[in-house]
């Protein structure tokens, strides 16, 4: 039963951290080991009044089941256990004024509220709620001791560091009143090594790999082919090897802002291969075309003069000066330059040139705004 006191009983809690062992993104959780430690005064547990040679007794966790405990639980775990090694690891003390100290040494798993919309450059947060199970303020009042927290070492995880941690007291109401809560939060920073290392750098290759087609002649069409789809079909398979250790989210994360940027890239190469290509073989049809033009008409003309018009006729004087001059002006303009059409005619290799120059730019810009968007948040 509760102690025989007016208030409600004053439960001082304190936590030790032993170690944080991982933090799940699939399972939106993480493990940590502890020394849950709590203290309270039951004045019906003391005996001062009695000439003990001891101040304190420390006794077999066996004998809690014997006196009244606040059963303090954490009410946010998946899974908790009291560890055994071999018997439990549960410290018992009772002083002789009453005051009543237990210590556990636990494993539990917890809940972290993952929000991943800057991965792979994101914080996260996980909580630890405290709560009597059964007993609300009125009776049980909980509270943090002086230094609610401490490390037994620096926190450092594959994927993570704990850069803080922070407690804070609530009071959560229920159908049967209030109940005291103590929560502690972890923050951890994200390690971003391994993306740039995995993923960040093999798409910057790929990206350049992308534009050596730009490099080659336009009428390479297999090779420059070759080189779009192979790059597009690398960062495709990199990007779902990426998701596949990610859990699905509804949200837009800042690694697929990056992925399918570059995916754009990629495909901007193409299209920009497929345009070099159209005007390569618009070219080669005007050519074409022109020169059948221009050979009707002189066969034409030869055949209006019989035939008469020729080099040596003229060499020996017996060609008709305009006739000459007529065959002179239609060759001339199968050789001219272009009519005033064709002037500012773009030529593959220019849309090339200006391609290779472009692209690097605008990918620089581009990574820019991705990191200092994410990084510098």
């Amino acid at each position: 039963m509760l102690p025989d006191i007016e208030d409600a009983v004053q439960v001082s809690i304190e936590m030790h951290v032993q170690d944080i062992s991982s933090l799940n993104e699939i399972t939106s959780d993480f493990e940590i080991d502890i020394l849950f430690t709590q203290l309270w005064h039951d004045s019906a547990l003391s005996f001062s009044n009695y000439n003990a040679c001891k101040r304190n007794i420390t006794m077999e966790s066996k004998f809690i089941d014997l006196i009244w405990t606040p059963n303090t639980c954490l009410i946010n775990s998946k899974n908790t256990m009291i560890h055994s090694s071999p018997t439990d690891n549960v410290m018992f003390i009772l002083y002789e004024n009453g005051t009543v100290w237990i210590n556990y040494r636990m494993s539990v798993k917890a809940p972290c509220d993952l929000d991943l919309r800057t991965f792979p450059f994101d914080t996260q947060s996980c909580v630890l709620i405290f709560e009597s199970y059964s007993h609300n303020s009125e009776e049980v009042t909980l509270r943090w001791m002086n230094e609610p927290i401490t490390l037994m070492k620096p926190i450092q995880l594959p994927d993570f560091d704990m850069i803080f941690f922070k407690t804070n007291s609530e009071t959560m109401l229920y159908p049967n009143g209030y109940w005291d809560q103590l929560q502690v939060v972890f923050s951890f920073k994200r390690r971003y090594g391994f993306y740039i290392l995995q993923a960040y750098v093999p798409t910057y290759l790929t990206i350049v790999v992308s534009w050596v087609s730009f490099c080659m002649e336009p009428k390479a069409l297999p090779a420059r082919t070759t080189v779009g789809v192979s790059s597009l079909l690398a960062l495709t398979f990199q990007f779902g090897n990426i998701l596949k250790n990610l859990p699905r989210v509804s949200y837009v994360k800042a690694m697929d802002v990056w992925m399918l940027g570059c995916i754009s890239f990629v495909f901007a190469s193409m299209i920009e291969l497929a345009f070099v290509c159209h005007i390569t073989r618009c070219d080669n049809d005007s050519n074409r075309s022109s020169r059948n033009n221009l050979m009707q008409k002189l066969n034409l003309f030869k055949y209006k003069h019989n035939g008469t018009c020729n080099s040596d006729r003229y060499n020996t004087g017996k060609c008709l000066p305009i006739c000459h001059l007529t065959l002179k002006f239609i060759q001339f303009i199968s050789t001219a330059s272009p009519p005033w059409s064709r002037r500012f005619y773009l030529h593959p290799e220019t849309v090339d040139k200006f391609s290779i120059v472009c692209f690097p730019l605008t990918f620089t810009l581009f990574n820019r705004l991705h990191f200092a968007s994410n990084i510098f948040h």
